[in-house]
C-alpha cells in the first residue's frame, strides 16, 4: 500500500506580521483520498502571505537547503524566534499515525538558523502518547530519548557531524542525509517508515509557489514552469523573452508536461494549446548536448511566442501541472500565494469547485477574489483578523445554505465575529486624502 500524508494543523508564531496564528484542515483518516482545499482571505498586510512563508520554510527544511537571508525580514519585529508547528496524519503499510514536526528558527550571522527541532508521533489508537523520534535544542541532542553523551563513539561522531553541518549551512538537522546512517541503529520499523514518509513521500509531492515566482511571471520576465509528472517534481524557470536550452532527459519531461497540460488547457481556455518549437542542438556549459527550444501558444493556425499571451494565461500554464496533481494524487500538497492574480474570477471559481468536489490532494492558497467564497464550503475558508495574537479564524453564524461571501462582507462592515477582520476605512477620509495629496504635487 502506498503511503498518504496530510497536513492537519499549522501553528505560526513571530513570522512576518503574525505574532501567533493557528489553522486546521479538513483531513482525517476517514477522508484521506478526498480533496482538501483551504483558502485564506483578508485585508492587505494581515497575515495571508505568512502562511505561504511558513510552508516555504518547511520545504527548505525538508530539502535541507539553506534558510533565507536575514534581509528577507521574516522574523517579527523585536522577537528572537520564529516558532512553527506542523501536525500531519500518515497512513502507511504499518498503520495510522499522528506526526508532529516543531521547529524554532532564530537569527544567525547572515541567515536564519535552526535552534530547536523535534519530530514526534503516536499511533492512531486510544490513550497512546506521543513519542519523540528526534530532538535538538542547540547542542542538546537526543534520538528516541537517548542523549548524545550515551551514544557509542561512531554514532556520536556521525550525529555531531550532522549537527555541525546543519549549523554551518543554516539547514535542518533532523532531515540531513548524514542522520539516515543512524536510522537502523536507533529507530524501529515504524519510526524509520515515518521519517521516510516525511522525507520522501510527502516532500516529493509538496510544492510551494510564492510571491517571487508570481512577481517574475506578472512582470513578463520568467515563467516558473511548475512540474509534477511521473518521478519529476520541481520548477523550471523559463525566460519569456528568450529561448531555453535543456539536456534531453529534462526536455523530454517538459514535453510530457505540455502534453498533460494541453488536455486540461483546451477545456478552460477554448482553442488554446501550448506547443514546443525545437530550434537546434547545442553544447551546454557542462559539455553535454542540449536542446534549444521555445514555447509557442497556438490558436487554430496562428502560432505566437508564449510571452504574447496575457499574464493570467501564463499563470494558469505555470501552475496547471500542480493543480492536475492535486486533482489526481491524494499525496499532493500544493501551496499557492495570490492564486487569483490575473485569472478571470469566474474561471477561477470553476477550477476550485471542480478540484474541491472531485480532487484527491491538498491545496492551500491565498486570494482576494470573493467569487471563490461562493463555491467553496465555509469549512474550507480561513480569514485573517486584526489581532496579531490570533491571526486566523473561521466565520461563525454561517448556516449550510448561507453564502460565505455575504457573511464575510457583513462581518467586514458590521463585525460580529470573535475578532475584528477589517481595519475600518472611511469613504470621506479617503476622498479628502486624495485631494490633500494632489495639492502637494500642485494638482489643482
Amino acid at each position: 500500500m502506498s503511503s498518504i500524508i496530510r497536513v492537519t494543523n499549522v501553528e505560526v508564531k513571530n513570522l512576518k506580521n503574525v505574532k501567533r496564528g493557528n489553522f486546521s484542515t479538513n483531513s482525517t483518516f476517514d477522508n484521506l483520498t478526498a480533496a482538501d482545499v483551504i483558502g485564506f482571505y483578508g485585508q492587505n498586510g494581515s497575515g495571508k502571505t505568512a502562511i505561504v512563508e511558513a510552508f516555504n520554510l518547511l520545504k527548505l527544511l525538508l530539502d535541507t537547503r539553506k534558510l533565507p537571508e536575514l534581509s528577507k525580514h521574516l522574523l517579527y519585529f523585536n522577537e528572537e524566534f520564529i516558532d512553527l508547528s506542523f501536525d500531519l496524519i500518515i497512513k502507511n503499510y504499518l498503520g495510522e499515525f499522528f506526526v508532529k514536526y516543531e521547529v524554532s528558527i532564530s537569527k544567525g550571522k547572515d541567515k536564519l538558523q535552526v535552534i530547536k527541532e523535534k519530530v514526534s508521533y503516536r499511533e492512531n489508537i486510544s490513550k497512546k502518547r506521543f513519542k519523540d523520534i528526534f530532538y535538538k535544542n542547540n547542542q542538546e541532542i537526543s534520538i528516541r530519548n537517548q542523549k548524545i553523551k550515551s551514544m557509542n563513539e561512531d554514532i556520536r561522531v556521525t550525529v555531531m557531524v550532522a549537527n555541525r553541518m546543519a549549523n554551518d549551512n543554516a539547514t535542518s538537522f533532523i532531515f540531513r542525509e548524514e542522520l539516515r546512517e543512524v536510522y537502523d541503529y536507533f529507530l524501529n520499523e515504524i519510526e524509520t517508515e515515518i521519517m521516510n514518509n516525511l522525507l520522501v513521500d510527502f516532500n516529493r509531492d509538496f510544492h510551494v509557489i510564492d510571491q517571487i515566482q508570481s512577481g517574475l511571471l506578472i512582470a513578463n520576465i520568467v515563467m516558473p514552469f511548475n512540474v509534477h509528472v511521473e518521478n519529476i517534481r520541481g520548477s523550471i524557470p523559463y525566460e519569456l523573452s528568450d529561448t531555453m536550452v535543456l539536456p534531453p532527459p529534462l526536455f523530454d519531461t517538459i514535453q510530457k508536461v505540455i502534453e498533460q497540460t494541453n488536455v486540461v488547457l483546451k477545456t478552460i481556455i477554448p482553442g488554446l494549446q501550448i506547443k514546443i518549437r525545437k530550434i537546434h542542438q547545442e553544447k551546454m556549459d557542462n559539455g553535454i548536448d542540449g536542446i534549444r527550444f521555445e514555447f509557442l501558444s497556438t490558436k487554430g493556425s496562428i502560432e505566437l511566442p508564449l510571452r504574447s499571451e496575457s499574464s493570467g494565461v501564463i499563470k494558469i500554464i505555470s501552475i496547471l501541472s500542480t493543480l492536475i496533481a492535486v486533482y489526481n494524487n491524494p499525496n499532493a500538497c500544493v501551496v499557492i500565494d495570490e492564486l487569483d492574480a490575473g485569472i478571470f474570477e469566474y474561471l477561477l471559481g470553476e477550477l476550485l469547485e471542480v478540484i474541491s468536489e472531485n480532487g484527491q490532494g491538498q491545496l492551500f492558497f491565498t486570494s482576494h477574489n470573493l467569487r471563490i467564497l461562493e463555491v467553496l464550503p465555509i469549512r474550507n475558508l480561513w480569514f485573517t483578523t486584526l489581532n496579531e495574537e490570533d491571526r486566523y479564524l473561521q466565520l461563525k453564524g454561517v448556516k449550510k445554505l448561507n453564502n460565505a461571501r455575504d457573511i464575510y462582507l457583513r462581518a467586514v462592515q458590521l463585525g460580529g465575529q470573535d475578532e475584528p477582520i477589517y481595519g475600518e476605512t472611511d469613504l470621506y477620509d479617503i476622498k479628502k486624502s486624495f485631494r490633500k495629496a494632489g495639492k502637494i504635487n500642485g494638482e489643482e
